[in-house]
């Protein structure tokens, strides 16, 4: 079967450069560009670090077209994550910069022109705050239903977050356009990959002393920028682990049953308050429905004005997972 050919849309920190090698080398994705939003740092410093790893894959040539700098709306004041990514978004690695310079087309614009030139045949996989997707959206409603599979790193709805009590950071990030997001007219429900999965499929010991030895190409530039991103980035997971919530969202946008996604009514606590950034699905349309089966009754359905139907990530093949990160860095 041909790879899955998608547009990336990055905010690009560590984790984003672990899951965009993967994209380019793994012959499981087609990646066909990059648009770029600020989040972990700022738009200029993602876009670089898309153009790095672009030169150290040898696959030069994709378009990285800047995007949003900021929400469309009111958003949390989230500390910025340099702590966690460094001030270049590398574990202040402070690489060469790229040969790749962005384009002159907004992201907004590549996002358009790809999908409209290929309608139902490209993927969205986003790995940054969805401000982006949402511009698009709100010029043109339409563009959701021409996208082939939209795959999103982002939201919590079973565990705590991690930028907020229960808002995850690229939700939190933009929750507004988040919520429009979720709520746009997507041919096939939408994939959410968030912390119920990603801080459960995690880089173990054995990977991240096979990262160490530095055996792959991968393993060699990203050895150093993991090793920052561990000391903070690791906070919710068990000791000696580490995760790497983008490369499971690229993984499953590859492999849609790398994960056990149910189609659950979902939406986003979009205006301030304690929920302020959480994505809140409706976990109890299962046991509902295993009720009606039980008793030979129709499954009553409580009502979901505000909510959309979306593959929320709630379970996921730790061991999939890993055998492929030990393939990308070198077993």
């Amino acid at each position: 079967m041909s790879p899955r050919r998608v547009v990336v849309d990055t905010d690009c920190g560590v984790d984003d450069a672990v899951a965009i090698w993967w994209a380019l080398v793994s012959g499981q994705l087609d990646v066909a560009g990059f648009s770029i939003v600020w989040g972990n740092v700022a738009v200029e410093a993602a876009a670089a670090n898309v153009g790095r790893i672009l030169d150290a894959t040898g696959c030069t040539g994709l378009p990285i077209a800047l995007g949003a700098r900021g929400p469309i709306a009111a958003a949390p004041d989230l500390r910025p994550a340099d702590f966690i990514h460094g001030s270049d978004g590398l574990g202040n690695t402070n690489r060469p910069l790229p040969s790749t310079a962005p384009t002159s087309e907004s992201a907004v614009a590549l996002l358009r022109r790809l999908i409209d030139e290929s309608p139902g045949e490209i993927d969205v996989l986003t790995l940054g705050p969805l401000t982006n997707i949402a511009t698009v959206l709100a010029e043109d409603p339409t563009w959701a239903g021409r996208v082939g599979r939209l795959t999103v790193m982002g939201g919590a709805v079973g565990t705590q977050g991690n930028a907020l009590p229960i808002g995850e950071a690229n939700i939190a990030h933009d929750p507004v356009a988040a919520e429009a997001v979720v709520q746009a007219g997507w041919v096939e429900p939408p994939m959410l990959v968030g912390l119920d999965v990603t801080h459960v499929a995690t880089f173990g010991p054995v990977e991240l002393a096979l990262l160490a030895e530095r055996h792959s190409p991968a393993a060699d530039y990203l050895a150093e920028p993991v090793a920052f991103y561990k000391t903070f980035g690791a906070t919710f997971v068990p000791e000696g682990e580490c995760p790497c919530h983008d490369l499971v969202a690229a993984m499953a946008a590859a492999w849609p049953d790398l994960v056990d996604a149910p189609v659950l009514p979902l939406g986003v606590q979009a205006a301030p308050g304690p929920a302020w950034g959480a994505t809140v699905a409706d976990r109890r349309v299962p046991f509902f429905a295993a009720a009606a089966v039980a008793s030979g009754a129709d499954a009553e359905q409580p009502p979901h004005e505000q909510l959309a139907e979306w593959r929320i990530a709630l379970r996921v093949d730790v061991e999939r997972f890993r055998t492929e990160v030990r393939r990308l860095f070198g077993e």
